[in-house]
């Protein structure tokens, strides 16, 4: 963390807004005591600034930064893992005619609400993880859009305005690829030791 992060983050700890206040509250006191404007800037000034010094003297400053960064961290997690779970419902919930698709959405539906589960129990999460999950939305609704103009096209003999081979393969692979990510990243995230290192590990302490 360097100066800036911190100064931020105390800024924005309850500790830091507590000392904010008390030093407006020092500069009106002054001000009510006939100090001049000027002189009761300076009385907040350093109000908060001696409020600061003792803060960082004693490590309170520098726990409620911590704490502070430590919450954002916490929320951004918890948004990033609700937006995974979201594009999750939605996957689980679109009817794919398709078989080879279907089941590659599967999958990743599958590891994705491991990932969101475990990562929710941890109290973490990873970003890359979650944006495969999101991706993989965006390739199901990418494939069902051309699925729908092709429909149309051949419905009315019309020539293919967005060619898209093998678009069914394609997509089905592309969605076990994200599916193998988000398992990866899953693991990682929640300090999973895979199966075989693990048999490795009890195999050298025995």
């Amino acid at each position: 963390m360097d100066i800036r992060e911190f100064s931020l983050a105390y800024a924005r700890s309850p500790f830091g807004i507590g000392s904010c206040l008390a030093a407006l509250a020092a500069g009106a006191a002054a001000r009510l005591l006939g100090s001049s404007p000027l002189g009761s800037v300076l009385a907040a000034l350093g109000a908060f600034a001696a409020l600061l010094a003792l803060a960082l003297a004693f490590g309170v400053g520098q726990r409620a930064a911590v704490a502070e960064l430590g919450r954002e961290s916490g929320s951004r997690a918890a948004a990033r893992l609700a937006e995974a779970a979201s594009a999750r419902a939605r996957l689980a919930a679109l009817r794919l005619a398709q078989p080879e698709v279907a089941a590659a959405r599967d999958l990743l539906v599958l590891e994705a609400g491991r990932l969101v589960e475990d990562c929710r129990r941890a109290g973490t999460y990873d970003p890359e993880g979650v944006q495969a999950v999101v991706d993989s939305l965006a390739l199901v609704d990418a494939w069902l859009k051309e699925a729908d103009e092709s429909s149309v096209e051949r419905r009315f003999e019309l020539p293919d305005a967005n060619p898209f081979p093998e678009a069914a393969k394609r997509t089905a692979q592309a969605l076990r690829e994200k599916a193998i990510v988000v398992s990866a990243r899953r693991a990682a995230a929640v300090g999973e030791i895979p199966g075989a290192d693990r048999i490795a590990i009890e195999e050298e302490l025995k």
